[in-house]
C-alpha cells in the first residue's frame, strides 16, 4: 500500500467522514414513517435516543477491534479472527452478503431518497397526486424517472471516486460540511419555531396523531432508525488510512456518534413542531417519506425559491451520504478480493489504479451491480423501493453485527486461553456496553419477523385480506435476506470449501510423494552404507588374510 493512502486521515477528517456516512437519507424518509407509526412524539424521540445508544456501543465495540486489528477491512477480518472454522465460513457468508446484498441496498435507498426529493424538487407540490406510498401504482414518472435520477447520480460519485482518491476526499468533506449545516438549519430552525410559536407548535406534542399500542409498530421503528443511524463503523475500513489509529480513529468514532444522535434529536423535534400532523397520517402518506418538505413548505410559508434552495441542499446532503457507501464499499471489496474471496478472475478487484490512487475496478463493479439492483430488485415488489432496499438491508447487517458482537468476547477468550493478551491494552469496551449491542441485535433478528401492518378501513374493501397481504409484504425484505444467505453459503461450500478441500487434499499427495521420495532416498543410502561396511569387512579379512599368509611363509622357511 502506498505512503499516500496510509497518512492521509486525521481526526477532524475521520469526524467529518463518519457525519457523512451516517447523516443522510435515513432523518429525512425514516422520521416521518417512523412518527405515523408509533403515533407518539415522545416515543419517538425516546426511540432515536435509544438507537443513538446503540450505534455508541456498536462503535465502541468496532473500536476495541479496530485498535487490536490495525488494518483494513472492517468486520471481515474480525469475522476471520472470531470464527476461522469451518474454514472462514462466516466471514465469507459476510463477504459474500455485505457486497452483493448489504453495501448495494444502503446505497440504493440512498439513492433512491435524494433521486425522490430531486423529482419534487424539480416537479414542485402540484405533481402531489403522483407521490403516494404504493409505488407500485406510479405511473411512467415518476417510477421510472426516479431510478433513471438514481443511477445518474450513481454514477456520477462513481466517476469522482475514479478519477483521484484525495479529489474524492475534499469533495465528501465539502458535502459533509453542507449536510451538517443543512440539517443544523433545519434542527435550529425548528427549535426557534417551537418557542416562538408555542400556541401553534405545542399542538403535536399534546395531541399525538392517535393511540398505537401495538408492540408490532416498535421492531420495524427501530430497523429504520438503524438504517438512519447507520454508516458509523464505516472508518473501520480505512483503518490504515489514519495517521494514528489509537488516537484519530477513536475520537473520530466517539465524536462523531454523539453529534449525530444529538442532531437527530433536534431534528425529530424540528418535524414534530413545524409539519401539520394531516401531512403525517395515515389518510395522507404521500410527503410521509420526503418529510422534509412539507417542514420546508410550512417553515417559510410556502416561498417557493427558500423552498428549492433548501430541497436542494437535501438532495446534496444525500449524494453526500451515498458517496460515502460508495467509498467505503470499494475498500471492501478490494479487502475481500485480497484475501482471496472471490474466484481467480475477479482478483483484479484488488487493484489500485497507478496514476489514480483509487481501486478504479472495485468502483466499477460496484457501479455495475447498483445499477442492475436499481433497475430490477426495486422494480419487482409492491413494497416501496426504499422500505424495501433499507429493510433487507440493515436486517442483513443486523445479522453479522449480531455475530462481531460475540465474537469480541470469542476472541478475548481466545487471546487470554492462549496466553496472548496484549501487554498494554489501549483501549478495552465494558461488559454492559458490549451487551448492549448483542442485545439489540437479538431483539432486531427476532422481533422484526413481528411486522406491523396499518390497512385503512376506509379505502379497503376487505381489511382482513389487506392486512395478509401488507404482512407478507413487510416480511419480504427478511425472505430476501436469508435467501442471498443461503446462495452465499452454496457459493461457499461448492467454491471456498471444495476447492480449499481439494487444495488440501494435493498439498497432502504432494507431501505423501515426497515423503515417499526421501523414504526411498534413505532406503538407498542405507543399501549403501551397508554394502560400503560389507565391503570394508572384506578388505579387513583379506588383509588378515594376508597378513597371516606371510606369517606362515616366514614359520615354513624357518623350518
Amino acid at each position: 500500500m502506498s505512503q499516500s493512502r496510509t497518512n492521509i486521515l486525521g481526526a477532524v477528517f475521520g469526524i467529518g467522514m463518519n457525519i457523512n456516512s451516517i447523516i443522510g437519507s435515513g432523518i429525512v424518509t425514516t422520521a416521518g414513517m417512523i412518527w405515523n407509526s408509533v403515533k407518539s412524539p415522545g416515543i419517538v424521540l425516546l426511540l432515536w435516543f435509544i438507537g443513538g445508544i446503540i450505534s455508541m456501543s456498536g462503535s465502541l465495540v468496532y473500536s476495541e477491534l479496530g485498535v487490536k486489528h490495525k488494518d483494513s477491512g472492517g468486520e471481515l477480518k474480525y469475522l476471520q479472527a472470531a470464527y476461522p472454522n469451518p474454514k472462514l465460513l462466516i466471514s465469507y457468508l459476510f463477504s459474500f452478503m455485505y457486497i452483493l446484498v448489504i453495501r448495494p441496498g444502503i446505497t440504493c435507498a440512498i439513492l433512491h431518497s435524494a433521486a425522490k426529493y430531486f423529482w419534487y424538487m424539480i416537479n414542485g407540490p402540484q405533481n402531489d397526486n403522483k407521490i403516494d406510498i404504493d409505488e407500485w401504482n406510479f405511473p411512467f414518472s415518476p417510477f421510472c424517472s426516479v431510478k433513471f435520477i438514481a443511477i445518474a447520480i450513481l454514477f456520477i460519485i462513481t466517476a469522482y471516486h475514479m478519477i483521484n482518491n484525495r479529489l474524492a476526499n475534499v469533495i465528501n468533506q465539502t458535502l459533509s460540511v453542507i449536510k451538517l449545516i443543512t440539517y443544523s438549519i433545519i434542527a435550529i430552525a425548528g427549535i426557534f419555531r417551537l418557542i416562538l410559536d408555542w400556541e401553534i407548535s405545542r399542538t403535536n406534542w399534546q395531541k399525538p396523531l392517535s393511540v398505537n399500542k401495538d408492540f408490532t409498530a416498535y421492531p420495524s421503528a427501530i430497523l429504520l432508525i438503524m438504517f438512519s443511524y447507520n454508516g458509523w463503523n464505516n472508518l473501520n475500513y480505512s483503518l490504515d488510512e489514519f495517521r494514528s489509529v489509537e488516537n484519530k480513529f477513536l475520537v473520530s468514532n466517539g465524536i462523531s456518534v454523539v453529534i449525530v444522535t444529538f442532531l437527530y434529536l433536534l431534528i425529530n423535534i424540528a418535524f414534530i413542531s413545524v409539519i401539520p400532523e394531516d401531512k403525517i397520517r395515515l389518510q395522507d402518506r404521500r410527503t410521509v417519506q420526503i418529510i422534509a418538505v412539507p417542514f420546508f413548505e410550512k417553515l417559510f410559508d410556502n416561498n417557493v425559491i427558500l423552498v428549492k434552495i433548501f430541497e436542494f441542499l437535501i438532495v446534496l446532503s444525500l449524494i453526500g451520504t451515498a458517496a460515502s457507501n460508495i467509498w467505503s464499499g470499494s475498500r471492501v471489496i478490494v479487502a475481500a478480493a485480497t484475501s482471496g474471496f472471490f474466484p481467480k478472475y475477479l482478483h483484479q478487484l484488488k487493484i489500485w489504479h497507478q496514476y489514480c490512487n483509487t481501486p478504479i475496478n472495485a468502483l466499477l463493479a460496484q457501479f455495475i451491480w447498483c445499477m442492475l439492483f436499481i433497475l430490477f430488485i426495486g422494480s419487482s415488489f409492491v413494497i416501496t423501493s426504499f422500505e424495501l432496499y433499507s429493510s433487507f438491508a440493515m436486517y442483513s447487517h443486523w445479522i453479522f453485527y449480531l455475530a462481531i458482537g460475540i465474537g469480541l468476547f470469542v476472541i478475548r477468550f481466545k487471546r487470554y486461553k492462549d496466553g496472548n493478551a496484549d501487554p498494554i491494552i489501549t483501549f478495552k469496551v465494558s461488559f454492559p456496553i458490549a451487551g448492549i449491542f448483542i442485545l439489540a441485535g437479538l431483539f432486531i433478528i427476532i422481533c422484526s419477523f413481528f411486522v406491523d401492518v396499518q390497512c385503512p378501513t376506509s379505502t379497503s374493501p376487505d381489511p382482513v385480506v389487506c392486512n395478509q397481504i401488507e404482512r407478507i409484504q413487510k416480511m419480504v425484505p427478511m425472505f430476501i435476506s436469508y435467501g442471498f444467505l443461503f446462495i452465499g453459503l452454496i457459493f461457499w461450500y461448492y467454491y471456498w470449501w471444495e476447492t480449499n478441500k481439494n487444495d488440501v487434499t494435493k498439498e497432502k499427495s504432494t507431501e505423501c510423494k515426497e515423503v515417499e521420495e526421501v523414504d526411498v532416498e534413505v532406503e538407498r543410502e542405507a543399501v549403501m552404507t551397508e554394502e560400503a561396511i560389507d565391503n570394508l569387512y572384506e578388505d579387513d579379512e583379506i588383509d588378515k588374510d594376508y597378513e597371516g599368509s606371510e606369517n606362515a611363509s616366514e614359520i615354513f622357511a624357518n623350518f
